[in-house]
């Protein structure tokens, strides 16, 4: 049985270390982010991966720094064969890298050298793919670029958002994980290098990526919707009010406007022209300070009157 170090933080995370320990066995010691404050109270919440390895007994360390002393002086008093990393939030040195005998491992959530970098689920549905997946690859220096134990693929489904692509490539993350794991104890793991004449990168996910472009064709804005989904939600402008856009779907373009001219019958749909002579049917909209709506009902407060024929900036 390999003496195993995890560091993990989201929920993501979570999911796979929960998958380790049913199927294979509990790592040696978990490693998370420190607790932050969050949201209007500033309540400290620890991590999905700190309360999960806290509620399964395990031992849970908790590092700004896991490169720095003192954490790396506790993390060598275990001795690890292996470390295992999925979306834990620090780069690993040379001092992290160099401490397993068999090496450090990540799961990373593309179908590398596709999606290197920080956001390869949204950045994968912005861009319109249709399928994605989960990579086991050795961690090195260079960013995502080590070489890859296995791959597993999974479709992206036309409706799906970030977060819902998200919780199942953690499942799937879990599989990859427990059977290179095995593959790696047994002495069967074949590292594959990658073709870094396919690299491509996966830009962080920033609030300013938010704001939605009507000039942009109507299946670019409806990827753009669902990719930023927990966060940090496309937006836009009515009015003075700023919406942020929960559900939509392409739809065709019935008048000719310009791009961000509205098309309503003030109760029951609100038709957005985008580029290129494509539409967008608003499914499901916050306004600024008030409740997630169906356009139905959002609808509804205008009594028939909606005043708007014009979205964005």
């Amino acid at each position: 049985m390999l003496k195993i170090i995890y560091m993990g933080t989201p929920p993501f995370a979570a999911t796979i270390l929960e998958k380790l320990c049913d199927e294979l066995y509990p790592p040696v010691a978990v490693v998370s982010q420190v607790a932050k404050a969050t949201g209007r109270g500033h309540k400290v919440i620890p991590s999905a991966v700190e309360d999960l390895g806290r509620r399964l007994g395990l031992n849970v360390i908790t590092s700004l720094n896991v490169n720095a002393s003192p954490t790396l002086d506790v993390l060598r008093t275990f001795e690890p064969d292996i470390i295992l990393v999925a979306a834990f939030g620090q780069i690993l040195k040379e001092e992290i890298l160099s401490l397993p005998k068999l090496g450090c491992f990540n799961v990373h959530g593309s179908l590398l050298p596709k999606y290197r970098g920080a956001a390869p689920v949204q950045r994968a549905i912005w861009d319109g793919e249709t399928f994605t997946g989960i990579t086991i690859q050795k961690v090195v220096r260079k960013l995502d670029a080590g070489d890859i134990v296995l791959k597993k693929e999974i479709a992206i489904e036309p409706e799906e958002t970030a977060g819902q692509l998200m919780d199942r490539l953690a499942h799937l993350g879990g599989e990859a994980l427990v059977e290179s794991v095995r593959l790696i104890e047994a002495g069967k793991a074949h590292l594959t290098p990658q073709d870094e004449s396919q690299v491509t990168y996966a830009k962080k996910i920033e609030k300013e990526d938010a704001r939605i472009n009507f000039e942009l064709p109507a299946h670019q804005v409806y990827n753009q919707i669902r990719a930023l989904q927990p966060w940090p939600v496309a937006e836009t402008k009515l009015g003075n009010t700023r919406v942020k856009i929960f559900g939509a779907r392409v739809s065709p373009l019935k008048d000719a406007g310009k791009p961000g001219d509205i098309f309503t019958d003030h109760k029951s749909h609100l038709t957005i022209q985008c580029g290129q002579q494509t539409a967008l049917a608003l499914t499901e909209i916050q306004p600024e300070n008030r409740k997630r709506l169906k356009i139905q009902e959002f609808l509804q407060a205008f009594r028939g009157n909606f005043p708007f024929n014009k979205i964005g900036s």
